[in-house]
């Protein structure tokens, strides 16, 4: 690269990053944050329906480099008002879907498991908060070469 185009290189980089150093605009509270993007994840089972994202819980549905480096950090739990499930019965119901979705069940558990696929590991954690269940999310690089 000429010194010339390394220079207009250099100053468009400092002026984007002047650009970002004032206050930031509000972002309107019903406009999703731009790092959850659940719809990149269609081999993760969420729950069919009756849950919804647990407030005040940070959510995050990431993948950059066409999929090959995913973060996903969910938490869910069933709305208020509905029929309860148990924390067992939604394990079921998930596992059956991540199954038919490639996934392997590595660590059985009645409120933890863990799941493999390829270099990945997905744990999914089950409880209750007050008398609904809830659903937590954590996918991460596979640390053990799978048996």
């Amino acid at each position: 690269m000429s010194r010339a185009r390394r220079g207009i290189v250099a100053a468009l980089a400092v002026g984007v990053l002047l650009a970002g150093c004032g206050d930031p605009e509000p972002r309107p509270v019903s406009q999703r944050p731009v790092g959850f993007q659940p719809e990149r994840f269609p081999d993760i089972a969420l729950p069919r329906s009756g849950y919804m994202y647990s407030p005040g819980e940070e959510q995050l549905a990431v993948a950059f480099a066409g999929g090959t480096v995913r973060r996903f950090e969910v938490a869910m739990e069933r709305r208020e008002g509905l029929a309860d499930q148990t924390p067992a019965e939604l394990l079921a119901q998930l596992s059956r879907d991540l199954e038919q979705r490639g996934w392997a069940l590595t660590v059985p558990g009645e409120q933890r498991q863990h799941w493999r696929k390829g270099g990945e590991e997905l744990v999914l954690e089950t409880g209750r908060a007050d008398s609904r269940t809830t659903i937590r999310y954590r996918l991460r690089p596979a640390s053990q070469p799978p048996r």
